[in-house]
């Protein structure tokens, strides 16, 4: 059997590109860049194909995989968002949902037949607790993009909470943020002190942070199935999460997981599995 992602590009990273990465590195010789010796074609993200793309494939006898990673928003979209998603959905062969929580969310819209949940993983050989040098106290908020669901202004204010109860806390901040709040101190007021660290597109160097970092401050909402909550537990960070409203979402399935079945459970050959065995049966 060979796999091939559609329009996958390795240098991206950042939600459905990362997982990407984690997974051709798990597939070995069963992933191709060729399309046309491909039995598989996999779609990581109904963002990330055109319906042009996807109905030839259907044409060219390919079985078609779909891989649900959250609400595709028609704002940026050009409307089409989730449109495409529900195509793509009634011409897939399999349909993967993140978490329990994008299907129980999805499935109502989508409909589907032949469908399974399997959770992320992450690079165990990267992401790893392993010569740890977190100080105390010391905190980080990372994310890749700007969305909204991310809630900064949630993460700051618990900083500067824990600042007041000692001063000598300090904050990792990673991701992008908008060009005012970088010059303004990302709004802190309080001698709160940080390092703003931008996107780090180094897997490794993002391990490293997340290894020098006590706690992840975790304020995502509804997040389909966090790599930054996964990695921040391998690279052993303590999470808070400000608030159970912030363990919507894919949050609390992770956490049930890693309690349950340990580390190993977000290692890539459990992910790995589970996709192939899947596949494999079509």
């Amino acid at each position: 059997m060979k796999i091939y992602l559609a329009n996958y590009e390795p240098n991206r990273i950042g939600g459905g590109w990362s997982f990407a990465n984690n997974f051709v590195k798990s597939l070995g010789d069963k992933f191709t860049t060729n399309y046309n010796e491909a039995d598989i074609y996999f779609i990581t993200s109904a963002s990330m194909v055109s319906r042009e793309d996807a109905t030839k494939a259907k044409e060219d006898n390919k079985k078609i995989v779909l891989r649900i990673d959250n609400v595709i928003r028609n704002s940026r979209n050009r409307n089409t968002g989730m449109t495409r998603m529900k195509s793509f959905a009634e011409m897939a062969d399999l349909v993967i949902f993140q978490s329990e929580a994008v299907k129980e969310l999805l499935q109502p819209f989508l409909k589907v037949d032949n469908f399974v949940v399997i959770l992320n993983a992450s690079d165990e050989t990267i992401f790893h607790n392993n010569n740890r040098a977190a100080r105390p106290n010391t905190y980080l908020y990372s994310r890749y993009n700007r969305d909204e669901t991310k809630n900064w202004e949630v993460a700051r204010d618990y900083f500067t909470k824990q600042t007041y109860n000692n001063p000598d806390s300090f904050l990792y901040i990673v991701g992008q943020f908008s060009p005012e709040l970088i010059e303004y101190n990302f709004d802190f007021y309080s001698d709160e002190k940080y390092q703003f660290l931008g996107v780090i597109s180094n897997q490794e160097m993002l391990a490293d942070v997340y290894r020098n970092s006590e706690r992840l401050i975790y304020t995502f909402w509804q997040d389909a199935c966090s790599n930054t909550l996964i990695e921040a537990l391998l690279c052993g960070c303590k999470i808070d999460f400000v608030d159970n409203f912030f363990k919507q979402g894919s949050a609390n399935e992770i956490i049930y997981h890693w309690k349950e079945y340990g580390r190993e459970y977000f290692y890539l050959k459990r992910m790995h599995d589970e996709y192939i065995n899947n596949m494999e049966i079509l």
